[in-house]
């Protein structure tokens, strides 16, 4: 676990989870496991985390349901928002997870911020890949030396081309908009 407990990337998914509605702990855990497959998911780490999350203030108990359950505070929708934005923009281009798991809650922002975002994320990988045509023109090592330089910057064209039609489909309203901070 890092040492800053909110800087753990189950974070991001386990507020999600609580502005989809509210979670016993448990439920919480094996949801997590369900939906999160490509992470580490621990008993002890997700109550850990649930426990620093309510001391932080983001998330509070219910204890009128029964069974009791945890709820989302307005201060962790907004840590949520702010979460999905540094995520799909700071994360690094070839790592594939925490972009993925920030796009996992993209909805949490309202369509205009999450299109600008998506553009600006788009933008960025597009530069990847100027950037790797720029080394890949001017080598002459064979390309089989080079070959995992060729797969990034086909992975990132890839994911530029997918970026613009997403955000095309926000822009058609092919892809609905449901949900907003």
């Amino acid at each position: 676990m890092p040492t800053n407990a909110l800087l753990n990337p189950l974070v991001l998914p386990i507020l999600g989870l609580l502005v989809e509605e509210p979670r016993h702990s448990y439920a919480i855990f094996t949801e997590l496991r369900s939906r999160h497959a490509h992470m580490t998911v621990r008993n002890g780490t997700v109550y850990t985390l649930i426990e620093r999350l309510r001391a932080e203030g983001w998330i509070r108990n219910d204890d009128s349901r029964t069974p009791p359950t945890v709820e989302i505070t307005p201060e962790g929708v907004e840590a949520l928002r702010q979460n999905v934005i540094r995520q799909v923009m700071d994360s690094e281009l070839t790592n594939g997870h925490a972009f993925t798991t920030a796009l996992a809650y993209v909805g949490i922002l309202d369509k205009e911020d999450a299109r600008e975002l998506l553009s600006a994320r788009a933008s960025a990988v597009r530069a990847g890949v100027a950037r790797l045509d720029d080394v890949l023109s001017k080598t002459d090592v064979p390309r089989l030396h080079m070959i995992e330089a060729h797969y990034m910057r086909s992975k990132l064209a890839h994911d530029a081309e997918w970026l613009d039609q997403v955000i095309a489909d926000v822009d058609s309203g092919n892809l609905a908009w449901v949900t907003g901070g």
